[in-house]
């Protein structure tokens, strides 16, 4: 039995939550994919996946095994990885960020790397919850504000500024905003996408605190909301790189910016009990080295 093999093909059915799927993507006939695990479990002793005709599930087993098996996976990379050439880096990196930077500047990043790598292959997923890296098979994670999380590595890229801001229309017809207390006055575009969609934060008395706002419009989409803004539909508070355009060229104005709160760090993140292949810690010291002037020329 070749346990490395039997360890790969358990972990693309859990990935594909499918047998057949899983087959097609290793170019295996399903019932080697459904014997593989079978010996893999007969091996370890225990059941890894309930099976039904319609779908399948990890035991609690199963889940404990597949996160040992993903240190396994890393640690056999990383071993391949020690013949590997840095101009000739190889291998599948997994990554997320959330939307709100994923959209403008993680493409442009990996587009770059991309040309410098082209054996990589790379998969983006832009989400705006905290995913489990572990669990969810994730190699590397961006993510914005202070974190308390030591079960990481962490390294700082960046950071991002954070600006309330409003068409010049919007502000004619609505009442004066010279304190983030008078927002309760005013109509605010709500991201969902945030943790606390409807609390702004404000830099008041040396403090940082908590504004509830509300509003008639509510999405998860940065640039959708840059667009309500733009139209005149109310407050938006976007981050910096968004505005910056259209604040030079005055389609939006910015308030309250003696209020501004201090702008989040924004880090790349790491499962700190794996041993890493020589691309994924290629694609660390690129994010690193290159987030700042990239966002900058946004």
């Amino acid at each position: 039995m070749d346990i490395v093999k039997s360890i790969k093909i358990f972990q693309q059915v859990v990935e594909d939550q499918s047998f057949t799927r899983a087959a097609n993507h290793l170019n295996l006939v399903p019932s080697a994919v459904s014997r593989q695990v079978s010996e893999l479990e007969k091996w370890l002793g225990v059941r890894l996946i309930y099976r039904t005709t319609r779908s399948l599930h990890l035991t609690d087993n199963g889940r404990q095994y597949l996160d040992k098996m993903a240190d396994i996976s890393s640690q056999i990379e990383a071993l391949q990885a020690l013949k590997e050439d840095q101009s000739q880096l190889t291998g599948k990196v997994k990554i997320t960020a959330p939307m709100m930077i994923g959209n403008l500047i993680v493409p442009k990043l990996l587009l770059k790397f991309k040309a410098q790598h082209p054996d990589v292959n790379i998969a983006l997923t832009l989400m705006n919850r905290k995913v489990d890296l572990i669990e969810e098979g994730f190699d590397i994670a961006i993510r914005a504000g202070h974190l308390s999380d030591s079960s990481f590595y962490a390294r700082k890229i960046g950071e991002i500024a954070f600006k309330t801001v409003a068409s010049s229309d919007y502000l004619k017809k609505s009442p004066s905003l010279n304190d983030p207390k008078e927002i309760y006055q005013h109509n605010c575009i709500v991201n969902t996408g945030h943790a606390n969609p409807k609390r702004w934060s404000y830099k008041i008395d040396h403090q940082i605190k908590s504004i509830k706002v509300k509003g008639d419009i509510e999405t998860n989409e940065s640039a959708c909301i840059l667009s309500f803004a733009k139209a005149g539909l109310g407050l938006a508070m976007l981050p910096e790189l968004y505005v910056r355009e259209d604040l030079a060229n005055g389609n939006l104005l910015e308030v309250l910016n003696d209020f501004a709160a201090a702008p989040l760090p924004l880090n790349v993140i790491y499962p700190s009990n794996k041993l890493q292949s020589a691309t994924i810690s290629a694609l660390i010291d690129f994010l690193v080295s290159n987030f700042e002037n990239t966002a900058s020329n946004n």
